[in-house]
């Protein structure tokens, strides 16, 4: 199981263990409305992340990790396979500790892990918090593309060797 750290958050992988506070949390309104194009979670669903998760882990040394602030669980982030192959990043902080960097944080934490890969992220647009995220890890924007609820842009980070769009 592997652990990281950031200047103020543990991050551990997510479990079984966890279902309950996932299904929670990424059934607020404000967390799912750009993480699950505003669809409600099922509890299912959250089965299958953390199984997913556990399987990119397996094959890629990567997954999602849960974002722990004094032992108690404050978001998630980390890095899904998508269909294609890709890295895509994924975070969510409960609304509660939105505006301290958490996800910033968080990502960085993941992308230092995982070494120089190249990595994508999604924002819909009007997310600006995320495309702040984005900015400051660096990323760029790729394109956009229409998504279920409008927008969505396209961030890269190139990995070693690979120039960005």
């Amino acid at each position: 199981m592997t652990v990281l750290k950031g200047t103020r958050l543990v991050l551990r992988p997510i479990s079984g263990d966890d279902a309950s506070w996932l299904l929670a949390h990424w059934n607020r309104p404000e967390v799912r409305r750009f993480l699950f194009d505003d669809e409600a979670v099922s509890a299912t669903l959250v089965t299958e992340i953390v199984e997913d998760s556990a399987e990119d882990f397996d094959r890629y040394g990567y997954g999602l990790w849960l974002l722990l602030e004094e032992d108690e669980p404050v978001g998630v982030c980390g890095l899904r396979a998508t269909d294609d192959g890709q890295a895509e990043l994924l975070y969510s902080v409960d609304p509660p500790h939105w505006g301290r960097g958490l996800a910033t944080e968080s990502a960085r934490a993941v992308l230092d892990h995982v070494g120089p890969i190249t990595v994508i992220a999604e924002t819909d647009a009007g997310n600006h918090a995320s495309e702040r995220v984005t900015a400051a890890l660096g990323m760029s924007l790729e394109g956009e593309r229409p998504g279920p609820n409008g927008i969505l842009k396209r961030f890269v980070l190139p990995g070693e060797g690979e120039s960005g769009a």
